[in-house]
Parts: structure tokens; sequence; C-alpha cells
């Protein structure tokens, strides 16, 4: 297997975007759309000559996709990348508002991703829904769905090699965004993250080509890492559960930092820790509905299943 790795420009917190490409005929991902980008990708490959595979619908990893002459996907990401996410955004400010933030605060964060978006990225309108095996060259990769970071995420995966896109990485913890599904109901993205998790660390991964800087750590380590930060995280937001709306929580535990990051983690541990019986929401509030022992349990309990920690 010969795989090309191409580091792009990302103005994003998690830094430059790693493209791949595999054998000469497969790219992993793109970047965001930037002369810089474009004028690099073009040097390495044919747009219309190599078929692009996605990872996940963020602006990082398919802002140029458009470019590209065969594109495909997880099927919902197909559907954000339609409109550069668009309908997302929409969707999100409507979450947002509904779990404490002001409206005028949710509306302005959604135009204001909207227009930092439209400067990265373009629609992509010929995007497919990826099978579950691609051929490159005379290999066969096996298509993963592993959602957590993304709902839509996948990784490709071959005889213990893994181009996991965001959802695992070293030195970095993806946030588990919030995903809507429609209006009122959204994916339980961090009980999602786990089985993701659960999942990964089932798998003989030898090597890992990672969406964002190197990968040099035993995949376990990184695996148990994150599932000790989630669980660092949900004691966190348990204690700040006094009352309070997610958005009180959200600016108790982070300010206005990166705030739509910190609210999508804080939904996520909160529907996390209401569907557990941990907590327990009323009129918008949050409040504790068990000791701080049962969340340790319970979390003793997530780490045996998926990471195998007695």
């Amino acid at each position: 297997m010969e795989v090309i790795r191409i580091e792009v420009y990302s103005p994003f917190p998690a830094g430059n975007t790693n493209v791949y490409v595999i054998n000469g005929e497969l790219m992993i991902d793109i970047g965001v759309d930037d002369e810089k980008v474009i004028g690099k990708i073009k040097k390495a490959v044919d747009p219309d000559a190599v078929n692009l595979i996605i990872t996940h619908p963020h602006a990082d990893h398919f802002g140029a996709a458009y470019l590209f002459k065969n594109v495909s996907a997880h099927k919902d990401a197909c559907k954000k990348m339609f409109d550069a996410e668009k309908e997302y955004f929409r969707l999100t400010s409507i979450h947002f508002a509904l779990e404490g933030m002001p409206e005028n605060l949710a509306v302005e964060m959604k135009e204001h991703a909207e227009k930092k978006y439209s400067r990265f990225v373009k629609p992509c309108q010929n995007c497919r829904k990826i099978q579950k095996k691609i051929k490159a060259g005379d290999e066969i990769f096996e298509v993963l769905h592993l959602p957590g970071h993304s709902f839509s995420h996948i990784a490709i995966y071959r005889r213990g090699h893994l181009f996991s896109g965001d959802i695992l990485l070293d030195g970095l913890t993806p946030n588990p965004v919030i995903e809507p599904i429609d209006e009122e109901k959204r994916h339980p993205v961090l009980k999602q993250y786990l089985e993701t998790i659960k999942r990964l660390n089932s798998m003989n991964i030898v090597r890992v080509y990672p969406g964002h800087r190197d990968f040099r750590r035993n995949v376990r380590d990184v695996l148990k890492e994150y599932v000790n930060s989630f669980e660092r995280r949900s004691h966190e937001i348990f204690n700040a559960c006094e009352g309070r709306t997610a958005f009180e929580i959200t600016l108790n535990l982070f300010g206005m930092n990166q705030l739509f990051l910190a609210m999508s983690e804080v939904i996520a541990h909160l529907d996390f820790l209401s569907e557990n019986g941990i907590i327990e929401k009323k009129e918008d509030r949050y409040r504790k509905n068990a000791d701080p022992r049962d969340l340790k349990e319970l979390w003793i309990e997530i780490k045996a299943e998926t990471i195998g920690e007695e």
C-alpha cells in the first residue's frame, strides 16, 4: 500500500488537516476551500481522476470537495455537504436556544458560523453514499461508521491500518459535537462516541493515519485517555447542575471561549447523564438526581465495557 500524506492549511482549532492519497487512486479528505490548499492538492492529484472520500462533514475536511468529480461519504454527510451545513447550523441554533442560550445570541452564532464557513467551504452537490467496501489499486478497504465526533463520521480500514479522520487523534480529544435530527430531537453523541471507542478498542490497529497531527502512541492508551477525559468532564458538569440551564452551565465552566464547541460538549454530557438517570431536566433546568458515588459507579461500568478496565 502506497500512502502519500499531504498536510494542508486549516484555520480551525485542531490545526492543519492531513490529506492522504492511497495507491494514487483514492484520496481521504481535502481540506478547506483556500487557494493554498487547492494549489497543493492539484500538484499531487488530478481531481477528475481520483476518488475522494470525506471522513466527516466539517469544513476542514470537505471545504474544497466540490472540485472533485467523484466524491463519497456517509449519506448524512452528503446531505450536510450539499448546502455547506446551512441547515445544520439552523437546527443547532434552535437547540442552543432551547437549552437556555438567549435567542439573539443563538441567531448571532449561526450567522457568524455561516459567514466564517463561507470563506472556507463551498457546497458539494455531487456527493454519493459510500459503499461498505472501496478499492484502491489491488487493495480493498473496509468503510467503518464511527459516530461520536460527528454522527456521519467514517474511517477507512485495512489489515490494521486505520485512516481515522478526527475520531482518533493523538494529543487531542475530539469534541462530541451536537447533532440535531430535527428541531426537537438530537443524536446521543456521547453514548455513540463511547460505543465507537469500544469498537476501536476491540480492533487490532497497528497504524493510525489521523486527520490532524501525527499519531505515535498506542491506540488503546489514547482510547483510555479519551474515556478518562469524558469522565472528568462528566463530573464537572454534574457538579454544575444546580438548577442551571445548559447555557448557564457552559458559561460557568468555560465562559464565552469557543462557545459553539463548549455548548456542544455540555449538551452531550447532559443528554448522557439524563439518559442514565444521574440528573433530571425540569423547565429547561438541570438538577442532580443521584449521588456522586452513583456517577462514579456508572463510569466504572463504562470503563469495564469500553476499554476493559477492571
